[in-house]
């Protein structure tokens, strides 16, 4: 209560108590806004305005008490309510005070400080009060005041100059009364203008400009993005209203406002999807007018040339979000040529060309947006345009051929969309053909008229008889080219990243509904017939359950498992009167069966598994599928035997693993049935055979697995045995434990279904004997991969023995299996020996018992007996070291804060179980030692997380985050504090690595989570005394870690302390120095302001250096001085000269003094290598490469590492100059480097990337006159032999690769400015020989046995060429440029990403665009055949590509072909081995590759006249000899042997022999015509492919001629 007495304005009045009066008043009058008026109106008139003054300050105050609870809302509803009702009263006083000014900013800030942290609807009156104090008013200059009032402390809080943190509440306010017409946008600008000086001055637009942009930097918070999102939105509005009133000055546009938003995004890049959906969709929503220019302002864009790559994908990223919203909104159509007069004005119509370059942009996120634009739409049922379904079939490949997995996922998302679009719309098109034809012809409502009353959600037809049809027919033709392109990706010969995508996308082809709103359940049977219709879809998913990767082989069976009974029984191949399906997937199960068992290999094993698997759900009975199971058990019962009888012959011969992993797949067939009792008994018979044979087969390679070296044992009985070693032994020992286990884990997880009738849980004995086996192998076994797996297994047992009274409820009284198994893994733990640290599966039998969480052992039980065991002292006089229960109890708690399941609960024990582990660091014996040690490192991580990258990790605090939170964890600074006191006293005896060992991991938790508060001092003082540390690690960790305590407040003044409590000892400085240069680092990294810190440090570092002896003898610690002082001229170069006079060089001396100069102090490798460091950034202070020169001859003849580190630190340190004389001196420098002969080749390496690195600076920066100039180029060529005739390794090759590229663009436009203008266009002789040879060495360069390095440097080296020298005009494109274009066409197709995108920005600017690496390779492969296809060189280049799919280096017109024979004899030879050879290149795709130069071969022949010039030459006349030869030796290969699924062609590298010869006479005959001698024999080869039952994707291939 503001008052208890107040006095009246009556003459004569008493004082009315007013808290007296109020607390005399019954709950019954504060019930409401209404009892309380009634009785202040029935007090006297003249005390009205008092009383209700003490009336609000109760209210209030109760209001207030409900916001700090958290209540709900009443008595903020009692308040406004009274006020409101006062503001209507007849009493004019009590009216006006209703409207008075206290009265209103008391409520405004109330409401500002609520709604921040709890946004009550309630709330919501407040600011109707408000508006009518500001509005309606009594007394205009009081409403006047309000609405100042308001207006100015929400443009402070905008602004960023208010106090008060109360963001979201103030936009709130200002969104709610600029709604309500209280403040216009004028009021907003103009008290922005007073509350910021800075902007004062600004015109109109920038001062909007400005405001703008504080709201754009206020949507970096979750929390205000939605009310900025509005404000904006208010102020477009109010922006363009004001333009379009005015007609004089700067006026507000779209242009306008899309510029704010590309530099807003390009700002704040993680606001783009904010101001998607908080800014764009609500102007979307209500302004058609101005969204539609908006939207036409963006569609107009095209994609920025000459910004950075950052930049102009983000303007991209934000078009294309603002494209695709309008189309969400019907705002934008798909490019179309359809598109009538009256919709292109109510419509932005989208531009097939912009869109095609989105889709086709380097950009994986441009890329993926673009694909969203193209598919996304209003309504589910509208159509597709034609241009739409064309930019799909151009581009959707290189979408499914894309590395990112992210982006493939997004595009599989996308294509959901896509497909159940196409599928709505085929299903109204038949629907409203349907309706027109019935009203034609009516007739009985038959089967569809039916079914289309189920139809799932509304649909809008198509009125327009003959439209439906088109569209019909557009969209199928769409469906059916869409699932033969899905069927073309899952060749042989395709990718990985094509084959999961494909099938992936099929799977959505197949589940998506067809009516717009249906589920995605059920099976598309049309799709499903449609597929399994098409022998070729089945021959391909059927090979590819024998795939190399895992997730291929899984979708290829989900895909299979798809069909309905009716399709399985159905034959393959009805037009052949052929086998069923299911009779064609018996004989594949056959085939892969036997593969698998002749190479013994995992994922032909695992495929035949599948193929069981898969054979066994398609069977239709339960009968079948037990004889099924059954018979593979007696498969795997024979292998069994045979292990036992002859191990060695066993492992070659007769795998048991895939056996086992078959039943593995085909028993959830089981699991998912219910049977009847007999069926029962023969599913408890399999129950109890399979786990006969897991356990016989443990029995016969335990003695592989449990030996203490497994990975190199091989019994002397089986040395003799020829083709058998280690690894062959060893693969099948564990193989065959590790599927025998997952196979019994899967059957035991039937115990998790419900019980009842018929359902197939294992018998109880093979339960218990199951877990009794697994405890026997992980309590022996050896092999880290086989326990990890059976340790699953255990658990699985150890969780399951908690559901056994509810399966078998004669088994809950005697239910002690858990006790048993922990009894016998604490015997273990006593006496089982260790091999040094490792306790195998000792810590996996402790977790599997834990994750049961049972009462007995219980949890704490467990933990608290492995931390008895763990407690016991030993001494090393009392243990020889192999037998140490202290080593498996903390294994096993280790492996307790590891497991996932356990980590949880073991958060209460965790700080007792640090203490626990320092103790153990105070061991005599290394092994608990060590082993405490890597617990401490198990407890940080449960600490800290794990999720963090390695860089994170090392950087350490950054002096803001919360990374631990030490209440949570009470104990813990008094442990870590333990920890350093422990290793303290360690440090004061010999045991120097024990002390390592103690101190590290405490100096790690507070390096990495900043140092707790409770004992900041103590903890500082501790760690600041191992600065002074004689072992340089401690001194560094220890100054790591107290750069967590220095990185808030005057850390100078520290440092300052520190060196001052030194003494002058050497260690102690080094440590400090150490300290101040993490510091520096740390607070750089984090982009803190240093500049007032840098000048205090430089006083502090010069009195050093002045007043300590160490300094000028202690080399150590004049490196660390130095390299403090390298930082800081990194950051200012100018700082560095300051460094230099302490040093005694000026920046006046010549490069004799400075060598002489650092001759007169004590010299150590570390030292030299800073004062290198220090003189390069000299003399780029003073602009002097003599100095550089000099002291690369100086330290050369002195130190060839420390002459490598001064070379690369030129470019950084003169970065900032650019003028023609320096770099005139760094070319010059960097040449006499490269021909020096005392020079090492690293050493030449370093010189000649950095000539690279200038001269590609220089082309980019247009200053090519500058570069031919220079006087290095006159001896460029001497430069390159120097390098070539010395000693080359691989480091200075990949430079040199690098590098020549570089030179070849200078060389070249040295050779253009000479060339005279009579030959203008032309290239010399000798430059086109130089051309040649330099890309026939990036050819060579870019070969596929090459490393990653050499491969990278090519393609380097052809970007360096291509973006450097690009010619101009289209008579400059010889044919010297071939060799160099084909080989950056093979950089385009290469294995690895980083060298295709390099080799994509290499051919932008001679295809003119920047694309992906597909899209690059098919539009370089016809920028090349346009241009050089008369050319007798480029024809010999494409027969070569299509016949041997690489060219050698621009081979001669005398270079041989390898023949087809030849090839498909190689490709036939099947490699058995068990581990077989990866592919060099897994990304490229013959049979693309083939087609892609076969399309540009007849494109180019059909041209005028060019079929002649192409059939007369050699080059054509080798193809068809070639080709003819190839067809016959096919056609034999056909004749003699038979093909199928998993047959012959299914081989890649088979399958892309035949089809180079089937494309290649494809191409002939298009050319020249199928009378010719290879039109004959392609007409031979189809009749007898049709009878050898060739794969169906070989013959479509000349099924098109």
């Amino acid at each position: 209560m503001e008052s208890n007495q107040v006095q009246q304005n009556a003459p004569g009045s008493n004082t009315i108590d007013t808290d007296a009066l109020l607390a005399g008043l019954g709950p019954e009058v504060f019930e409401n806004a209404n009892t309380i008026t009634k009785w202040l109106l029935s007090q006297p008139t003249e005390s009205l305005p008092v009383i209700a003054q003490a009336v609000f300050a109760k209210l209030f105050s109760n209001a207030s008490e409900s916001r700090q609870y958290h209540g709900n809302g009443h008595d903020v509803v009692r308040l406004c309510s009274f006020v409101q009702q006062c503001a209507k009263a007849e009493d004019e006083k009590l009216r006006e005070w209703a409207f008075t000014e206290p009265v209103s900013t008391k409520l405004f800030h109330f409401y500002l400080e609520w709604y921040e942290h709890d946004p009550h609807r309630a709330l919501r009156l407040i600011l109707d009060v408000l508006v009518a104090s500001a509005t309606i008013n009594p007394k205009p200059e009081t409403g006047k005041a309000v609405k100042e009032h308001i207006l100015k402390t929400i443009v402070e809080i905008v602004a960023r100059r208010s106090a008060m943190q109360l963001t979201k509440s103030g936009l709130q306010c200002l969104d709610h009364f600029l709604n309500k017409k209280v403040l216009s946008l004028d009021d907003v600008a103009r008290k922005y203008r007073e509350v910021d000086s800075s902007v004062a001055d600004l015109p109109h637009l920038s001062v909007w400009r400005s405001f703008v942009f504080e709201l754009f930097s206020w949507m970096e918070l979750p929390y205000v993005c939605p009310h900025a999102g509005k404000c904006l939105v208010h102020i477009f509005k109010g922006l363009t209203s004001q333009a379009a009133a005015t007609q004089e000055g700067e006026k507000f546009t779209v242009e306008v406002w899309k510029t704010w938003l590309q530099e807003a995004v390009a700002q704040r890049p993680a606001v783009l999807e904010d101001i998607k959906n908080y800014v764009l969709v609500p102007i979307f929503k209500t302004d058609k007018v101005e969204s539609l220019k908006l939207l036409e302002a963006f569609n107009r864009s095209e994609i920025p040339i000459g910004s950075t790559q950052d930049l102009t994908d983000l303007t991209l990223l934000l078009q294309l979000a603002t494209l695709e919203t309008g189309k969400r909104f019907g705002l934008v159509e798909e490019p179309s040529n359809d598109i009538d007069a009256s919709q292109a004005s109510s419509k932005v119509i989208l531009r097939d060309t912009v869109l095609e370059s989105f889709l086709t942009h380097p950009s994986l996120s441009v890329r993926s947006s673009a694909f969203s634009l193209l598919v996304s739409s209003q309504a589910t049922t509208k159509p597709f345009s034609r241009i739409a379904f064309d930019l799909l079939r151009k581009h959707l490949a290189a979408f499914h051929a894309d590395f990112d997995a992210k982006l493939r996922n997004e595009v599989l998302g996308y294509t959901k969309n896509l497909i159940r679009r196409v599928k709505n719309v085929i299903s109204v098109a038949q629907r409203s053909l349907a309706q027109a034809a019935s009203k034609q012809n009516p007739a009985p409502a038959d089967k569809d008229t039916t079914s289309s009353k189920k139809k799932p959600a509304s649909e809008n037809l198509l009125k327009n008889p003959t439209e439906a049809k088109e569209v019909l027919d557009r969209h199928e033709a769409f469906f059916s080219w869409y699932l033969g392109f899905l069927k073309g990706e899952l060749l042989p010969t395709a990718s990985y990243q094509r084959h999961i995508t494909a099938m992936r996308a099929a799977l959505l082809a197949l589940k998506v509904g067809k009516h717009a709103g249906a589920t995605d359940d059920a099976v598309d049977e049309d799709v499903s017939k449609s597929i399994s219709s098409d022998f070729t879809w089945i021959r391909l998913l059927l090979d590819l359950l024998l795939d190399p990767f895992d997730d291929v082989r899984d979708s290829a069976s989900n895909l299979l498992g798809l069909f309905s009974q009716q399709i399985i029984k159905s034959p393959a191949q009805p037009s052949l009167n052929s086998k069923t399906q299911l009779e064609v997937l018996q004989d594949f199960c056959l085939k892969a069966r036997a593969l698998a068992d002749r190479t013994g290999r995992a994922d032909h094993g695992d495929g035949a598994a599948r193929s069981q698997g898969l054979l066994c759900r398609w069977l239709d009975g339960a009968d079948l599928q037990i004889a099924h199971i059954s018979k593979i058990i007696s498969g795997l019962e024979d292998k069994v035997t045979k292990a036992e009888k002859d191990l060695g012959h066993a492992a070659i011969e007769n795998p048991v693993h895939p056996d086992f992993a078959a039943i593995s797949y085909a028993w959830p067939v089981l699991a998912r049935e219910t049977f009847s009792e007999a069926q029962l008994e023969a599913v408890r018979q399999l129950y109890q055979r399979v786990f006969d044979c897991a356990k016989r087969i443990w029995v016969a390679v335990r003695h592989v697995l449990c030996d203490d070296s497994p990975e190199g044992h091989l019994p002397e009985e089986m040395e003799d045995i020829e083709g058998l070693d280690t690894k062959d032994l060893l693969s099948y020992s564990f193989r065959a434990v590790h599927e025998s286990s997952n196979l019994l884990r899967l059957m035991l997880q039937t115990l998790r279904l419900t019980p009842g009738p018929g359902v197939p849980f294992p018998p109880l004995p093979v339960f218990q004997d199951t877990g009794y086996l697994t405890f026997e192998q992980l309590s022996s076994l050896r092999h880290r991969g086989a326990f990890s797996t059976v340790s699953l297994t255990f658990t699985t047992c150890c969780q399951l023995t908690q559901k056994l009274p509810i399966v078998f409820p004669e088994t809950a009284e005697s239910n002690t299996l858990l006790r048993e198994w922990y009894k016998g893994t604490i015997n273990c733990i006593m006496s089982q020996a260790s091999t040094t640290r490792r306790s195998a599966g000792i810590p996996s039998l402790v977790a599997g018992i834990l994750t049961a969480n049972a009462e007995s052992p219980s949890f704490n039980e467990v933990f608290s007996e492995l931390e008895e065991i763990g407690k016991k002292p030993v001494t090393q006089a009392e243990t020889d070291g192999s037998n140490l229960p202290q080593v498996h109890a903390l294994n096993s708690l280790r492996e307790i804060f590891k497991s996932s399941l356990l980590s949880k609960k073991a958060e209460a024990y965790l700080a007792r179980t640090l203490q626990l582990a320092a103790n153990n660091l105070k061991s005599e014996v290394w092994a608990i030692r060590n082993c405490g040690l890597l617990l401490l490192r198990s407890l940080i991580d449960c600490l800290l997380g794990t999720g963090e990258s390695k860089a994170i990790i090392e950087s350490g605090w950054d002096g803001v985050s919360v990374r631990i939170s030490y209440n949570k964890y009470p104990t813990l600074p008094g442990v870590i504090l333990g920890l350093l006191e422990s290793a303290n006293k360690a440090l004061g005896e010999d045991a120097k690595t024990a002390a390592a060992e103690a101190v590290f991991p405490a100096l790690d938790i507070i390096r990495r989570a900043g140092p707790p508060e409770s004992y900041r001092a103590e903890l500082q003082g501790h760690i600041e005394g191992y600065l002074d540390s004689h072992l340089w690690h401690v001194r560094e960790i220890a100054a790591r870690t107290l750069c967590s305590f220095l990185l808030q407040g005057d850390w100078v003044a520290e440092i300052q302390r520190l060196l001052e409590e030194s003494e002058d000892r050497a260690n102690r400085i080094h440590g400090v120095l150490l300290l101040t240069r993490f510091v520096l680092e740390r607070k750089t990294s984090l982009s803190a302001d240093v500049s007032e810190d840098t000048s205090k440090l430089k006083v502090l570092l010069r009195r050093l250096a002045d007043e300590s002896d160490n300094f000028k003898t202690c080399p150590v610690v004049k490196a660390a001085y130095l390299e403090i002082f390298n930082i800081l001229a990194s950051i200012d170069p100018i700082i560095n000269q300051s460094a230099l006079e302490l040093i005694a060089i000026t920046p006046g001396s010549d490069s004799a003094t400075v060598m002489e100069k650092t001759k007169q102090y004590p010299s150590s490798a570390l030292l030299d290598a800073e004062a290198v460091i220090a003189s390069v950034y000299h003399a780029a202070a003073v602009t002097d490469t003599k100095v550089l020169r000099a002291l690369f001859l100086h330290t050369l003849s002195k130190d060839i590492n420390t002459t490598q580190r001064m070379l690369e630190m030129v470019p950084a340190a003169w970065k900032s100059i650019t003028t023609t004389e320096a770099i005139e001196g760094l070319s010059d420098l960097y040449a006499e480097v490269c021909t020096t002969t005392a020079a090492t080749p690293d050493i030449k390496a370093v010189a000649i990337s950095n000539l690279g690195d200038l001269i590609d600076a220089l082309l980019q920066q247009g200053r090519q006159a500058e570069l031919v100039s220079l006087p290095f180029m006159t001896t460029i060529e001497q430069t390159w032999k120097g390098l070539q005739q010395g000693e080359i390794n691989p480091n200075l090759s990949c430079a040199i690769i690098r590098s020549s590229g570089s030179l070849m663009a200078a060389l070249d436009l040295r050779s253009a400015a000479t060339t005279t203008s009579a030959v203008c266009g032309e290239i010399n002789n000798q430059m086109a020989q130089r051309l040649r040879a330099w890309g026939a060495m990036m050819a060579s360069g870019l070969d596929i046995d090459n490393t990653f390095d050499t491969r990278y440097a090519a393609a380097s080296s052809l970007t360096s060429f291509f973006t450097g020298f690009v010619p101009t005009t289209e008579s400059k494109w010889s044919p010297a440029f071939l060799p160099a274009l084909s080989a950056l066409y093979d950089a385009l197709i290469d294995d690895d990403d980083e060298v295709r995108e390099l080799a994509s920005a290499a051919t932008a600017p001679v295809i003119g665009q920047q694309m992906v690496p597909p899209s690059a390779a098919d539009r370089l492969a016809v920028w090349m055949s346009e241009r050089f296809f008369r050319e007798e060189e480029f024809q010999e280049h494409l027969v070569t590509r299509l016949t041997a799919g690489n060219p050698s280096p621009m081979a001669g017109k005398s270079s041989e072909l390898t023949s087809a024979a030849e090839q498909l004899l190689t490709a036939l030879q099947f490699d058995d081995s068990l581990f077989a050879t990866e592919e060099q290149n897994l990304f490229i795709d013959e049979v693309r590759e083939t087609r892609r130069w076969q399309r540009e071969l007849i494109a180019r022949a059909s041209a005028s006249g060019s079929s002649k010039i192409l059939s007369s030459g050699p080059a054509f006349a080798k193809l068809s000899k070639w080709t003819e030869e190839g067809l016959k030796y096919l056609s034999r290969l056909v004749r003699e042997n038979s093909d199928g699924p998993l047959g012959w062609t299914s081989d890649q590298h088979v399958f892309a022999a035949c089809a180079r010869v089937l494309l290649c006479a494809v191409a002939v005959v298009k050319v020249i015509g199928a009378e010719s001698a290879v039109g004959e024999a392609l007409k031979t080869f189809k009749e007898v492919a049709k009878k050898g039952g060739l794969h169906g994707s070989l013959v479509e291939v000349v099924a098109v001629v």
